[in-house]
């Protein structure tokens, strides 16, 4: 009995090797290519709606010295080109090629999708911590920087009820109207991370830490950070 291939088999699986060897080695130099780039540490928080991020947030701020970006400002980069392109080219010409090819690492190891706002925004996040340490907020940020040490990636959460009282008191709304609010914010930011991530954002992988804001306080959430991110500058 023989055990040749007929020769158009063999011609196939030889193809898709070398194709499959092709890609590994592509994968392999951008990612060796990626750990070139230099970034400052950061801080990159994910945060549920009603979870005293009104607090926190100012306080996270004060402490570590750095500047938060958050939504809207990452926003309106993101959708004026002229600015945007602007705020990239603040990285010299050597870097500009790296940070290319540390999106393109990202996309091909399925940590962000190949979308034009998922792009943007990641080119964004990276320019920032290529020159200085920052508080980001939201916007995936923690997938976007999920490859990098330097940085620390925290969610800050709480429960349901607890979060719809706060809401309530905050907006001074009926806890029914606050209910809603909270609900629906919870699955436009859901929507969001599947829309543009292709994540689950109750994955808590995804995260160094999670922090229960209605059973650990503010100072020693702020103080936890603030250690640990010390170590990340040694």
């Amino acid at each position: 009995m023989t055990t040749t291939l007929p020769e158009s088999l063999t011609e196939k699986i030889i193809a898709e090797k070398i194709n499959e060897w092709e890609l590994k080695k592509q994968q392999e130099k951008i990612k060796r290519d990626q750990t070139k780039i230099a970034v400052h540490p950061f801080l990159a928080v994910s945060r549920d709606f009603g979870c005293g991020e009104e607090k926190i947030i100012p306080q996270l701020e004060q402490t570590l010295g750095w500047k938060v970006y958050g939504r809207n400002l990452l926003d309106s980069l993101a959708v004026h080109e002229g600015l945007s392109r602007r705020f990239i080219e603040t990285l010299d010409e050597h870097r500009q090629p790296l940070m290319d090819k540390w999106v393109n690492y990202l996309i091909h190891s399925g940590a962000i999708l190949p979308e034009d706002y998922v792009i943007r925004i990641s080119k964004l996040i990276k320019v920032i911590v290529a020159h200085e340490s920052a508080i980001i907020l939201g916007r995936g940020c923690n997938y976007i920087l999920g490859d990098k040490k330097e940085g620390l990636r925290i969610r800050l959460t709480a429960p349901f009820a607890d979060r719809v009282k706060k809401i309530a008191g905050l907006r001074n709304v009926p806890e029914k109207e606050a209910e809603k609010m909270v609900g629906e914010t919870d699955r436009e930011r859901r929507n969001f991370l599947k829309s543009y991530f292709g994540k689950d954002m109750d994955d808590p992988s995804r995260f160094d830490l999670v922090f229960n804001t209605s059973t650990i306080g503010l100072e020693r959430i702020c103080k936890t950070i603030e250690l640990l991110l010390e170590d990340k500058k040694k």
